[in-house]
């Protein structure tokens, strides 16, 4: 990606520049021309970490590029979005601040891979063995357990460094411990074997009691995720026509490279239950609905079950499905349309009650963090999508303005240009809200 490819330029040039003692640990052969769907994972030494948050600077100021997002205890992990010259780019990067982390302890000695870095286009990078041998440590301990191939990876990295590796290895673990994972790595592949001897380790990187301090510790510091979430929801509304798929399409690869796979897309609601439709025998992969609003609105008895049924949803759903997913990571959740329809398009719901009920069971319902109501003028949308009569258009972009003009979280976005300025304006709207906490 061209635009990734002048952040990481730049970044490693700053890097170099300043004489940063780091190293890129896995991933990098396809660098610096992009991360090739992937995050950069870099180890920082500890006397170096504040200069390297300046050369982090100075990169984001020369690219144009913004902090969306920042996370994680002992690895910060820092979600970047930005508007180069020849347009938005995204990417996460894992900092490793001067350890190489099993809960709060170091699980590999991080000065000897520092000097063992090599090169690659200009970049250090960690020894091809020494990042196996850390790949399959990492996945043990977090894991409990690891697939055979980093098995197999780490088997060779020992044999061909055995002798050194213990001399390192015996200033974090003890000799009883070294013995046992030699014997592991000189037997085959075993899943068991590998469950066993993760205990043993993460016991010992876990043992004494001010280890045991800073565990408790991070876990208290995780809490405050609970309260303010890395994660980030987006609801976006208009009228068949605005440019609601389109523009999705467009914005989905900066978005989903700058939180790493984790852009998820739920259609009007988190879709914990399935659809009315399905309730009473309609196939899931059915499309349910081919003409909105050619279906009469149900009476009020069934357009209160509607409106109950699918508050159900966004309330019970957003705490089951999405909740816990924004706090564990940085992710973002982004819905084509929201509960706001059933005010803005009651007849697409086949809902028909009072405003004021609507928006009385809407004081429950989790807001999105970010509410992007996309439309134009009514002739151009029904030019371009001509399966409402041009009143009802006019009547929905009517109604979503005053919406936008009541909410706060809410922006306009106008769909009357050329497809690259909506996508432009769309991605700077997002970035404008999701870097404010983190000027």
């Amino acid at each position: 990606m061209a635009n990734q490819k002048e952040f990481l330029t730049s970044f490693f040039y700053f890097l170099n520049e300043d004489k940063i003692n780091y190293c890129v640990l896995r991933n990098y052969q396809s660098l610096p021309e992009s991360l090739n769907g992937s995050d950069l994972d870099i180890l920082v030494s500890t006397k170096d970490i504040e200069r390297f948050y300046v050369s982090l600077r100075k990169t984001l100021l020369k690219n144009n590029g913004h902090i969306i997002t920042e996370y994680g205890e002992r690895t910060p992990r820092i979600c970047v979005l930005g508007n180069s010259i020849n347009g938005h780019y995204g990417l996460q990067i894992d900092v490793h601040e001067g350890m190489l982390p099993y809960k709060v302890t170091n699980m590999f000695p991080v000065n000897f891979l520092l000097k063992r870095t090599k090169e690659h286009n200009k970049i250090k990078i960690a020894d091809d063995k020494d990042a196996d041998f850390l790949a399959f440590l990492k996945e043990i301990f977090n894991n409990k357990t690891c697939e055979e191939k980093y098995f197999k990876n780490a088997q060779i990295a020992w044999f061909e460094n055995k002798e050194i590796y213990n001399k390192e290895l015996i200033t974090i673990y003890n000799k009883s411990f070294l013995i046992k994972l030699d014997f592991l790595l000189n037997k085959n592949f075993s899943k068991k074997n590998i469950h066993s001897f993760s205990y043993i380790g993460s016991r010992i990187l876990k043992n004494g009691f001010k280890t045991k301090i800073k565990i408790y510790k991070a876990m208290f510091n995780k809490f405050y995720r609970f309260i303010k979430p890395p994660g980030f929801t987006i609801a976006i509304l208009g009228t068949d026509g605005s440019g609601k798929t389109t523009v999705f399409n467009e914005i989905r690869k900066p978005l989903n490279d700058a939180v790493h796979n984790s852009l998820y897309y739920e259609h009007m609601r988190p879709n914990l239950t399935p659809n009315i439709a399905q309730l009473f025998g309609a196939n899931k992969h059915e499309k349910l609905t081919i003409n909105p609003h050619g279906s009469k609105p149900s009476g009020i008895l069934g357009s209160l079950f509607r409106l109950f049924y699918y508050s159900f949803d966004y309330i019970f759903g957003y705490w089951i499905k999405i909740y816990p997913v924004k706090v564990k990571k940085s992710c973002i959740w982004i819905f084509d349309r929201y509960y706001y329809d059933y005010l803005i398009d009651q007849k697409r719901a086949r809902i028909n009650l009072p405003v004021w009920i609507i928006k009385a069971v809407e004081f429950l319902i989790p807001k999105p963090d970010l509410i992007l109501c996309l439309g134009t003028d009514p002739n151009i949308i029904n030019d371009r999508k001509p399966e409402l009569p041009i009143k009802e258009v006019v009547y929905q972009v009517e109604k979503l303005k005053s919406f936008c003009d009541s909410e706060n979280r809410a922006v306009w976005i106008d769909t009357g240009g050329s497809i690259n300025l909506t996508v432009q304006n769309t991605l700077d709207t997002i970035i404008n809200k999701m870097a404010s906490k983190y000027k």
